[in-house]
């Protein structure tokens, strides 16, 4: 258990979720790309699920179409925590440009530029500095990457 900070409190999750301006990240698995079924309304995108890809989708028989996102385990360094990063072809599409110049994306920082709101953010992401992660994040990232895995990842494709 830790303390609360209740200056800077911001609500737990195991999902990534950036903050306007530069957010730092390490990727520290390896990625999946896939398709997720969504439902667009007037403010937000809401998840319905990861698309089976094949006609046995309950969500493509209804008529929802799913869109292609790129999922990771990242390292958030704003609170040392193993989150889950789902990422559409935006920021996606960076990540895998970046680490296709410079190799392995678990050897290096990504910085990640959020700019706007809701359904009007863009994102940028560069690369940030190479070299390991400190030995305190060493010591649960396993742990945490299995508690993510099977909470949130068993039984996708």
């Amino acid at each position: 258990m830790k303390t609360i900070k209740y200056e800077n409190y911001k609500k737990p999750s195991d999902f990534m979720g950036f903050v306007e301006g530069e957010n730092k990240i390490r990727i520290v698995s390896t990625g999946v790309i896939g398709f997720q079924h969504v439902m667009k309304t007037a403010k937000r995108f809401i998840n319905l699920g990861i698309c089976s890809e094949d006609e046995n989708c309950e969500n493509c028989r209804k008529g929802f179409e799913p869109k292609r996102i790129w999922k990771w385990m990242i390292l958030d360094y704003a609170d040392n925590r193993i989150k889950i990063l789902d990422a559409g072809p935006m920021l996606g599409n960076q990540i895998c440009e970046i680490a296709s110049i410079s190799g392995d994306p678990q050897e290096y920082d990504i910085l990640v530029n959020r700019v706007g709101e809701k359904l009007k953010t863009e994102y940028t992401a560069r690369k940030g500095e190479s070299g390991e992660i400190s030995e305190d994040i060493k010591k649960n990232l396993e742990f945490s990457k299995k508690r993510l895995t099977n909470k949130y990842l068993k039984g996708s494709k």
